[in-house]
């Protein structure tokens, strides 16, 4: 009941005047009570001040004398009632602009518990990197053992000796052997120094680590940084795994990549200048240098063929996993109806050989050599001289066409180089002394006859159907994510489990998806 109709009925019954100042005392003593409820709040306001004075007053009047009729009672109820109004808008207000300002104890326990949990998740992270440090330890323990690191720094000495001998450059080509092996052992020797200065650094941090308070904002960059230390020395212990892998006579050395469109029309042409992207991608991620030597553009869009010199240690090992007949699905950009479309293209590896091509005799009746003008670039000599030359090579049906050089002779003698390579690696392959017993080793870009699936459409994966080894990432793959599919593939080959020597799979394992 209203406090105003309250002191109204205790003015108007019967015993009003025996029993009015108890009405009126009980009367008073329910609005202090409101004011005492309005003084719970956590700072004390000026409008909660001003409603104490009140009940201080009106206590004060109703008690030392009750007035004549009800008016005053009303007139005090009204005063209160705003004054419990305003305090009510003040508070709102000061919840609304100051709330940040206000230590609320769930809010103090929720930044408590963030901050813990915070720590909480830094010594896990500590713990886990302690817990890997001698396990990483007894990796470039065994990376130094496997490479003979000091086998390699008396190498390292020899070579320079002879480097320095005074009469070495009388015999250029022996002379830039010897620096080429001197290159090769420096190198070695400097990969293993970045992995012991990775360790280093793992274990120095966690060393920091250990006497660093979990709670400091410098405990979580030096986790961070410590973190990124074990992410290198992984990487490069994975490398160093794959290299021990590629035993092969060529594949410490640099490669060529040949890229050839095969069925699909337009689609494979572009599919061709897609793989030919993707191997630049990798080559530039791992830090060798390429080169493009010859490209021929596709009709419309794409390539028709494409041959790109790889420079860089091992090039050729990594590379040879790529070689076969890669397919393609997806929704053809050069279809009007967008239907699914399949293509296929092929890709040869070939090792640089350079002097040991001499080597190599092969009969002349096998060679089949045409010539034809270059035409591009180049000027009247190639416009009318036939200087761009073709080699077929009859038993096997391999043919090359170098068009690189400005005369005929230039261009037959690189040509006739890298029919031998060819040569060279299907013997090697096929384990043949003699050129005269190599069969046909070409890859067929067609079905029936690929290595890797690329699907993107209807679902995104990329699966090697030689070694099962697959990923739905496929924009990290076409941007140059090879080497898991590299390790699978040496893993494999090193297993035994591949099914040729050549690198291709029988066709009834090709069809598998």
């Amino acid at each position: 009941m209203h406090a105003a109709q309250q002191r109204m009925q205790c003015h108007d019954q019967p015993f009003v005047t025996s029993s009015r100042r108890a009405c009126l005392q009980r009367w008073n003593s329910s609005i202090a009570a409101q004011a005492l409820n309005v003084k719970a709040y956590p700072r004390a306001s000026p409008i909660t001040c001003a409603i104490s004075h009140t009940m201080q007053t009106s206590s004060g009047a109703l008690v030392g004398a009750a007035p004549s009729n009800s008016s005053h009672a009303m007139q005090l109820s009204t005063r209160t009632s705003h004054c419990l109004s305003a305090q009510r808008r003040h508070d709102h207000s000061c919840s609304s602009a100051g709330a940040h300002s206000v230590h609320h104890p769930a809010r103090v326990m929720a930044t408590s518990t963030g901050a813990t949990a915070a720590s909480d998740m830094l010594d896990y992270q500590i713990q886990q990197l302690k817990s890997q440090v001698p396990d990483f330890s007894k990796q470039v323990a065994a990376a130094v053992a496997v490479a003979d690191g000091a086998g390699l720094q008396r190498s390292e000495a020899a070579l320079e000796e002879e480097a320095a001998a005074p009469d070495l450059w009388d015999d250029p080509k022996k002379a830039a052997e010897v620096m080429e092996r001197m290159s090769a052992v420096k190198a070695k020797i400097a990969d293993l120094k970045k992995l012991q200065d990775n360790l280093d650094n793992m274990q120095i941090g966690v060393e920091l680590l250990g006497v660093e308070d979990t709670s400091s904002d410098d405990a979580a960059e030096m986790v961070a940084e410590v973190t990124r230390s074990r992410d290198v020395l992984e990487k490069m212990l994975n490398d160093f795994k794959m290299q021990q892998l590629l035993g092969g006579p060529y594949d410490e050395g640099n490669a060529i990549i040949t890229i050839q469109a095969g069925v699909g029309g337009e689609d494979a042409m572009d599919w061709s200048e897609m793989l030919e992207r993707m191997y630049l991608r990798w080559a530039e991620g791992r830090g060798f240098q390429t080169k493009i030597v010859s490209r021929n553009a596709g009709d419309k869009a794409g390539i028709k063929s494409s041959e790109i010199g790889v420079k860089g240690q091992y090039a050729y090992g990594y590379l040879a996993s790529e070689k076969g007949t890669h397919r393609l699905v997806r929704l053809s950009p050069f279809n009007s109806d967008s239907l699914r479309q399949t293509s296929f293209a092929a890709v040869e590896i070939m090792p640089v050989l350079g002097d040991k091509v001499s080597t190599v005799e092969i009969p002349a009746k096998d060679l089949e050599i045409t010539t034809m003008r270059s035409g591009g670039a180049g000027g009247q000599n190639v416009n009318k001289v036939e200087t761009a030359v073709r080699i077929k090579h009859i038993p096997t049906g391999l043919q090359v066409k170098c068009t690189e050089e400005r005369s005929q002779a230039a261009n037959k003698a690189e040509a006739m180089n890298l029919m031998k390579t060819k040569l060279i690696v299907i013997a090697q392959e096929q384990q043949t002394a003699d050129i005269a017993e190599i069969r046909g080793n070409v890859v067929k870009a067609e079905w029936g006859r690929q290595i890797r699936n690329y699907v993107f459409h209807p679902y995104s994966l990329v699966k090697d159907l030689r070694t099962g080894h697959e990923t739905s990432q496929v924009q990290a793959v076409m941007d140059g994510d090879l080497d898991p599919f590299m390790q699978a593939w040496l893993q494999y080959k090193a297993s035994g489990s591949g099914k040729s020597s050549d690198g291709q799979c029988a066709p009834e394992v090709a069809k598998d998806s």
